[in-house]
């Protein structure tokens, strides 16, 4: 016979071996979390965020609405036009919600831990400069891809309306996801930047695209417009995946434009980046040969390629260590000539500007002469003329004003802002005016030229020849003021070749070794 206190100790065995959680609720436990894999600032950025009541509210919002308006559309709509309209009313809220409200999200997504001094515990930590601003970027990307999953069963309500170009609207999705995922990158690379001007530039052009993409939805051409998107042809495969190059191209480069803002000054995030827009340049203009690459294509493929890579290697802080020149001098001559180039600061940026031009030149003069049947477009030549020459004065003038390495970029906004600024008002005061012959002492100010162009006043030649040599003026200024500069950088070069000739000298035998 069992006594009670043998019956007690086998009761509280079993219910010991009954409350242990099973190997099926144990892995359900773990499902509730992140896996180890992950980052860990993938991780932070993904809890906060989707705690977060901006997330939380647009979320529901855009659900509520969503289902309101796509429910009451196909009573009020006639069969026919039924599947435009639900079309429509999908794309047009999913893009208001990751083309205007996601990307503002990350307007200080990097500028809260600069001010709150939490990057520096971040730098000390196993994160790098990349996977912290690679973290901010996807943990927005990943709450946008939610909300796009959310409306695939609207989609299928919309495919019982009737006339839908499945893959058509397929592809227009997806496009529509890869620009918030660019247009993000823009928003988390800029807010690296201290000023909140310069933060809050890119949100103008964000509102007009959020202000253009519903307007053409909208405009009972949807339907039809569905067809280009099937990539039933040539010509689309080919708009498609040069925008889909470019929206890239444009995300990466600010991403890297925000990883070199958080880095400490011991990295070297420049070289790579000026390596590959030289690289695509010259693919580029060597494309130029191909018979159906006008020139024209050319020059707009090479204004991508060279605008964010100039106008960031012309506003770089001239900061540079020897751990930075290091690989570099160990190459003896052909790394001293690449050190001129791509080392990071805005001395070097000039010269690497120069060099890129020369490219650029040479690539539009390629397809050029490769076409005999193409006439010379002056208009083309100007055009392509002042844009560049309104890059070289901001740069010019942010060299010679920044008393501050770290605002340079900010200055050189400030001042490309001031210049379109008044290149408006003189074109406005002398249309006021009719005195057309105005503009002629504004020319300094390469914008001028477009508008000096529009206007049948000016002969097209006379202004080809004084962009040219503004220009060149400009930049051989900005060259001039480089090379005083780049002296700094002999300093940096001589403390570099010294550690480097301790490094290979043998080490001397000590006492106790003999």
């Amino acid at each position: 016979m069992v006594d009670r206190k043998t019956k007690t100790t086998r009761f509280f065995i079993l219910f010991t071996i009954n409350s242990q959680p099973s190997t099926s609720s144990m892995s359900l436990v773990h499902l509730t979390d992140f896996s180890d894999k992950l980052s860990p600032m993938l991780v932070k950025e993904l809890r906060q965020g989707m705690r977060a009541r901006s997330f939380t509210m647009l979320f529901l919002i855009f659900q509520g609405l969503l289902a309101l308006i796509l429910l009451t559309a196909g009573a009020s709509v006639d069969s026919n036009g039924a599947g435009t309209a639900a079309s429509g009313i999908i794309f047009t809220m999913f893009s208001i919600a990751v083309l205007f409200i996601q990307p503002m999200r990350g307007v200080n997504a990097l500028s809260t831990e600069i001010t709150g001094n939490t990057i520096e515990m971040m730098v000390l930590t196993r994160l790098s400069a990349w996977r912290i601003v690679f973290g901010k970027w996807i943990a927005i990307v990943s709450q946008s891809a939610l909300i796009l999953t959310t409306i695939i069963p609207y989609l299928i309500l919309r495919y019982f309306f009737g006339g839908m170009i499945l893959l058509g609207e397929l592809v227009f999705l997806t496009l529509i996801f890869l620009t918030s995922m660019a247009l993000t990158a823009v928003m988390v690379g800029f807010s690296a930047t201290s000023t909140k001007l310069v933060r809050v530039l890119p949100i103008v052009g964000i509102i007009i695209l959020a202000n253009v993409v519903p307007g053409f939805l909208f405009r009972g051409s949807f339907g039809s417009g569905m067809s280009f998107f099937t990539l039933s042809d040539w010509p689309s495969r080919m708009v498609v995946f040069c925008y889909v190059a470019f929206i890239t191209y444009f995300g990466w480069c600010a991403l890297s434009n925000g990883t070199s803002a958080i880095a400490p000054v011991a990295e070297n995030h420049s070289t790579i980046r000026r390596l590959i827009a030289l690289g695509l340049a010259c693919i580029t203009a060597f494309a130029g040969l191909h018979p159906d690459f006008a020139p024209e294509a050319v020059a707009a493929f090479l204004a991508i390629i060279l605008a964010p890579a100039v106008i960031t290697a012309l506003t770089e802080p001239a900061i540079v260590l020897p751990p930075v020149c290091k690989p570099f001098l160990k190459r003896g001559l052909p790394g001293r000539v690449a050190a001129a180039f791509l080392l990071p600061g805005w001395p070097t940026g000039v010269f690497y500007t120069s060099l890129m031009a020369g490219v650029g030149i040479a690539g539009i003069a390629v397809a050029t002469v490769s076409k005999p049947h193409l006439t010379f477009d002056s208009e083309f030549a100007i055009v392509c003329l002042a844009c560049f020459g309104a890059i070289l004065l901001p740069a010019l003038l942010a060299a010679a004003f920044s008393k501050q390495e770290t605002k340079r970029f900010t200055n050189f906004m400030a001042f490309l802002v001031v210049s379109i600024a008044l290149t408006v008002g003189v074109v406005t005061l002398a249309g006021v005016n009719n005195h057309q012959d105005l503009l002629w002492f504004f020319i300094w100010n390469p914008p001028v030229f477009v508008a000096m162009l529009a206007g049948s006043h000016f002969d097209h030649d006379t202004l080809l020849m004084a962009a040219t040599v503004v220009d060149f003026l400009i930049l051989a200024l900005l060259i001039v003021t480089a090379m005083m500069g780049y002296r700094d950088y002999d300093r940096i070069f001589v403390e570099t070749e010294e550690g480097l000739a301790r490094d290979a000298k043998p080490a001397e035998p000590s006492i106790s070794g003999i």
